[in-house]
């Protein structure tokens, strides 16, 4: 099994994150200040104290993937994907992540790639909002693996 991943920057100034590119999920999460997790410990961590466009709320997040498990809470903050900035992207901040699975990733989030009509909570996936802002040409992605 291969794990496709790489970086991305959330906020203002931007705070940068591996994450998972997941053709089989539809959120976008990361790390948060407000975890405790021993996942957490040893990832990048977002603080939204430390972003000028931060935009918090009181939604809540709870995803579970076959391996490993995430909650948090939901926020707006511009989102940086290979030079196309998305503005208004909500995002998960997580608060717990459960077990040891996320503790050994070699990544600190995941960005989902699915249709919205999977995402947790309602949140729109971040390929959605570029499509939405007009920021692609055409409404298609692909990625380019190397060796």
């Amino acid at each position: 099994q291969n794990e496709y991943y790489g970086t991305i920057s959330i906020g203002t100034p931007g705070q940068d994150f591996t994450v998972i590119f997941d053709t089989g999920s539809s959120n976008l999460w990361v790390p948060s200040v407000y975890c405790a997790s021993p996942a957490c410990s040893n990832h990048n961590r977002f603080n939204p104290a430390d972003s000028s466009t931060f935009i918090g709320t009181n939604d809540t997040l709870e995803i579970t993937y076959g391996t490993g498990s995430m909650t948090g809470v939901l926020g707006y903050d511009i989102v940086t994907v290979a030079d196309i900035n998305v503005i208004d992207q909500i995002f998960g901040l997580s608060e717990t992540e459960p077990g040891d699975f996320f503790y050994y990733t070699p990544f600190d989030g995941i960005l989902g790639l699915a249709f919205p009509s999977i995402s947790s909570a309602g949140a729109t996936p971040v390929f959605d909002n570029m499509m939405m802002e007009h920021l692609v040409a055409r409404d298609l992605f692909s990625v380019y693996l190397s060796k």
